[in-house]
């Protein structure tokens, strides 16, 4: 570990020196913050640091791309795969023995040999996935991106521990961003100057049989990956660099826990947003789409392994709930949509750890509560086994947090969260498509002139658009790629479809704000639902109504889903003028994604290469605006809180939201799980609680085994060859199942609220006497 004399460390202590702010039990101090002065890196530490990050972008470079023997490995990797389901069992099963036996608690003596068998596990299971290159070629990426960081992990908390974090991360930032730099411009030479080696042609073939595919295959992943690979190198690094700055920047204004709640958040956005970008997609390339939602959860794990390695899991769990943001945060995930979701998504590994704690719990009473006791606590305050428990500490914390739960209302929940994720992913991940794909189709059969098509298209496009709230801009925009430049001179194409786009992009905005928002804006309902009284309500208005561009307004109003942006900028009666500018960046996507489609219909150069980066351009942009745009939006509440909440509240939304209230605590007294006067039926339990089971069921398999259940089908297909000319045929006979079983979830959710609503008509007079009493009469809350 590195050391400092008494010298360094009063310089550190300086003024002048950078500190690190850490939060320690602010209540108990009555609001102030402690202050741990932390040395900054040495010349050495710092140039030990930057070899680091240098040699880890130089070796993946040597073994997994063109210019180095990355053709040499995959050669040599390939005929290993079929070892490495076991080789990648064999490390799980050792570190989930380790788990069971809590070796971070063994005793001083024994605890390297356990840390030693800890690596060998997380070893096994890295080279298991990198054997797995035959059938993913993209694996050894992932493991460099995992292990890289863990890398920075184990020298931040054994060689640089004592040093100041923000120096760790100011370094790490300027190395991987720079090298990442470095790194993606030196390939573009590489490929377009040096060598003149563009994705086209010879060059196709040469990289098909390095890696030994077929020839005459349309498509060929292995070749195209190690191809890639110094791009992507160069990529990895940039975004790693760009975070460990932005975390840097955190740290020294706002302290640990502020800047991982950021940075997090930001995350958790960008992982939300990417199933609306996927279906935007997913009609231009299939692998893409999917590419997206994969590589949107890396980055969330990858930000948190960065987070805990950095600052310590234990430090940011006992800092983080001493920020108020945070506590907001925790207390909306202890709502039920948070739980839905998080039990909709989880169910698989929450089956895992409660079965897991079982078994640890068991281990627990036999190795380390002595047989004269019941109850026993390690020295260390870190583990506490009770005798007569079946489950851990922690696993009995969930099990109790779904036991207080309103299971009626969490049920229902996460039907919804189903139904919400197969309308997006099947409705406008697959078959909007086919329905572009038909449209396009009749177009060119029917023999109209570029004009005609170009106003049908507009006609249709912002028709759809408007009257469909959820249908995505961008899948529209690939929709005049494919179309257009069929009927005029490539180039030519190229700019009427983007400016045709743009013009159905500016339309949608005028109708959405002028005629559907500010008509949609007199109704309390509607200000209700939007929360014009919210601090997030206000931020977004405070932006918007500055006057000019700004990055902030431009986010917003271009990474924002169409129709809930433009509709709302009409409920909030922002003027139109200043919205029409602050969309007008949005050119810069339509023109990455026209030039995306337009590529695929043309058979020769390197089109296929231009369109898989422009498209993948795009959809970074999508999701670059979608994050800053939240980032903006919480900044300002945050900055301005003050001021935003002085504003005035619109009263007749504060009187509906407290008759809401009342009636949604009859709603759910009335259907209530479990009631001492009223329980729910039995067969009403059974229906809610198989109707969730089968969301889940129909949702996990769509999305897992989407080759098994639908026909590949993207937009530059014809639904004559592809489909035999039946739409229907998109789903196979095991998607067929799948959607009846979607269906019939849907029917007993219906049928659910069919018995609620005459269920709670029997507690109305209730409801309304209690209405009244808080506040006041229907008519006066309305008036």
């Amino acid at each position: 570990m590195a050391t400092h004399s008494e010298a360094e460390l009063a310089v550190a202590k300086s003024p002048a020196s950078e500190v690190e702010l850490a939060t320690k039990s602010p209540a108990a101090l009555g609001g102030m913050h402690l202050v741990e002065v932390r040395p900054p890196l040495l010349r050495t530490e710092a140039a030990g640091l930057t070899a680091y990050c240098v040699l880890h972008q130089i070796a993946f470079l040597i073994l997994f791309s063109e210019p180095g023997f990355g053709d040499e490995v995959y050669r040599l990797l390939k005929p290993l795969t079929i070892i490495a389901p076991i080789v990648a069992c064999a490390g799980v099963c050792l570190g989930a023995l380790l788990f069971l036996l809590d070796v971070q608690l063994w005793s001083a003596a024994v605890q390297p040999a356990g840390f030693s068998l800890g690596f060998v596990a997380v070893a096994a299971v890295a080279a298991g996935l990198v054997l797995v290159v035959g059938d993913y070629p993209q694996a050894p990426l992932v493991v460099y991106v995992y292990a890289a960081q863990a890398g920075l992990g184990l020298l931040r908390r054994n060689v640089y521990g004592d040093c100041s974090l923000p120096d760790f991360l100011r370094v790490v930032a300027a190395v991987c961003w720079l090298g990442g730099c470095i790194t993606l411009v030196g390939w573009i030479l590489w490929v377009a100057i040096l060598t003149g080696s563009v994705w086209s042609g010879a060059t196709r073939a040469k990289y098909y049989a390095l890696v030994l595919c077929d020839p005459t295959a349309t498509s060929c992943l292995p070749a195209v990956i190690l191809y890639f690979a110094p791009m992507a190198c160069g990529l990895v690094n940039m975004f790693v660099g760009g975070s460990a700055r932005l975390l840097e920047l955190s740290l020294r204004r706002r302290g640990h826990t502020a800047a991982w709640t950021y940075l997090f958040g930001g995350c958790v956005v960008l992982l939300v947003s990417a199933l609306y970008i996927q279906a935007s997609v997913s009609g231009a390339n299939h692998e893409l789409s999917r590419s997206i939602l994969l590589f949107a959860a890396a980055a969330l794990i990858l930000i948190g392994v960065m987070g805990a390695s950095a600052v310590g899991i234990r430090e940011i769990a006992a800092r983080i709930t001493a920020v108020a943001l945070v506590r907001s945060l925790l207390e909306s995930a202890k709502s039920d949509w948070a739980k839905a979701i998080g039990l909709f998504g989880g169910w698989a590994p929450l089956a895992l750890f409660v079965f897991v704690s079982v078994a640890k719990q068991a281990v627990r009473v036999r190795l380390w509560l002595p047989r004269s006791l019941d109850e026993w606590t390690h020295p260390a305050g870190e583990m506490v086994v009770r005798r007569g428990d079946w489950l851990t500490p922690a696993a009995q914390a969930v099990v109790q947090l779904l036991r207080e739960s309103r299971l009626t209302s969490l049920l229902s929940k996460m039907s919804w969260v189903g139904i919400a994720i197969m309308v997006m992913d099947v409705g406008f991940g697959k078959l909007f498509n086919v329905g572009i794909s038909y449209f396009i189709e009749v177009l060119i059969a029917a023999g109209v002139g570029a004009g005609g098509v170009v106003g049908i298209f507009f006609a249709v496009g912002l028709t759809v658009l408007t009257a469909v709230p959820p249908a995505p801009a961008f899948a529209f925009y690939l929709c005049g790629s494919f179309l257009i430049p069929r009927f005029l001179p490539f180039w030519t194409g190229v700019l009427v479809s983007i400016a045709t786009s743009f013009a159905i992009k500016m339309s949608h905005s005028i109708i959405g704000q002028k005629l559907i928002g500010e008509l949609l804006g007199g109704r309390v309902a509607v200000r209700s639902l939007v929360g014009v009284n919210s601090l997030t309500m206000r931020a977004i208005r405070k932006i918007l109504e500055t006057p000019g561009l700004t990055v902030p307004k431009v986010a917003i109003l271009v990474g924002g889903p169409d129709w809930p942006t433009c509709v709302l900028t009409g409920i909030l009666k922002l003027n139109l003028l200043q919205m029409l500018a602050g969309t007008l960046p949005v050119i810069v996507v339509i023109a990455a994604v026209t030039v995306a489609g337009a590529s695929q219909l043309q058979t020769n150069g390197p089109w296929s290469s231009a369109s898989s980066m422009t498209l993948s351009l795009a959809s970074a942009l999508m999701a670059a605006t979608l994050v800053s745009a939240a980032y903006f939006i919480e900044e300002t509440a945050e900055k301005h809180k003050a001021e935003l909440e002085a504003l005035p509240r619109d009263e007749e939304v504060d009187a509906r939201d407290r008759l809401a209230e009342v009636r949604a605590a009859a709603f759910l007294d009335a259907t209530a799980w479990r009631h001492d006067a009223h329980p729910m039926p039995l067969l009403v339990r059974l229906s809610l609680a198989s109707g969730a089971l089968l969301q889940v069921v129909s949702v996990f398999g769509a999305i897992i085994f989407t080759s098994t259940c639908f026909v590949k089908f993207q937009m530059t297909d014809t639904v004559g060859e592809t489909l035999l000319g039946d739409w229907t045929n998109l789903f196979k006979p095991t998607g067929r199942v799948l959607m009846l079983v979607w269906l019939t979830s849907i029917g007993q959710l219906a049928l659910f609220y069919v018995w609620a609503s005459a269920r709670t008509r029997q507690f109305r007079p209730a409801a309304g006497a209690a209405s009244r009493a808080s506040t006041g009469s229907k008519s006066e809350l309305l008036a």
